[in-house]
C-alpha cells in the first residue's frame, strides 16, 4: 500500500470539504515510478478548479510517499465520461444523458436511451428510448444492468425526450408517446 491510512483519511476529508465524493484511490506500485490517482465525483460536477485545489492541498502529503529510491506520480481526476454507471448516485448524476446498456445473462431490455428519474427505493431508473417514430419510457432494474456508460452527444437533447424523463403520477410505467397517462 502506497498511501497510509492516515493520509487516506486526510484525502477523504479534503474531498468532502469541497462537496465532492471520493470514488477511489488507485495505487500502482508495479513500475519503477509508483502512481497514485485520486478519483472524485460530485452531484454538481467536478471543475478544473476543484481538481487543482485538491492537487495543491494533497501534494504535500503525496511527497512523503515513496522515498529517495522510489518516485511517486500523483494525480487528482474526475471519473470521466467513459466510467461505467455502477452506483445509484452515478445514475442520478447521469439524468438527461444518453447511455448504452448491456444486461445480465437472461435479461433483455433497451440497449440505449436517455436516463430519467432514479427510484432508489425500488432500484429502478426511467429510461426514455426511441421506438419506431415515437418514444417509449421503460423502467429498468439496476440489478439487471451488467454495464452502462454515457454516450457523448454533440447536440442538445430533443425536448420530447426530456419531457418524458419524469412522470410523478405513474413512475416506472412504460408509455408510448401520445398515450394518455
Amino acid at each position: 500500500m502506497i498511501v497510509p491510512e492516515s493520509d487516506r483519511a486526510h484525502i477523504r476529508t479534503a474531498v468532502a470539504e469541497r462537496g465532492l465524493e471520493l470514488e477511489e484511490i488507485r495505487e500502482d506500485s508495479a513500475a519503477t515510478t509508483w502512481h497514485v490517482t485520486v478519483v472524485v465525483d460530485g452531484d454538481t460536477g467536478v471543475t478544473l478548479d476543484h481538481l487543482a485545489e485538491l492537487s495543491i492541498e494533497l501534494d504535500g502529503i503525496a511527497e512523503q510517499w515513496g522515498g529517495p529510491d522510489r518516485a511517486v506520480t500523483f494525480e487528482v481526476t474526475s471519473r470521466g465520461v467513459d466510467a461505467p454507471l455502477s452506483e445509484p448516485r452515478h445514475w442520478r448524476r447521469a439524468r438527461g444523458r444518453q447511455v448504452e446498456l448491456s444486461y445480465v445473462e437472461g435479461v433483455d431490455g433497451p440497449t440505449q436511451g436517455r436516463v430519467g428519474d432514479l427510484d432508489e427505493a425500488s432500484g429502478t431508473v426511467r429510461l426514455v428510448t426511441r421506438s419506431g417514430r415515437g418514444m417509449r419510457v421503460n423502467s429498468v432494474a439496476l440489478s439487471e444492468v451488467a454495464r452502462a456508460v454515457i454516450r457523448v452527444e454533440f447536440r442538445p437533447a430533443p425536448e420530447g425526450e426530456l419531457a418524458l424523463l419524469s412522470d410523478p403520477e405513474n413512475p416506472g410505467r412504460g408509455v408510448q408517446e401520445g398515450e394518455e397517462n
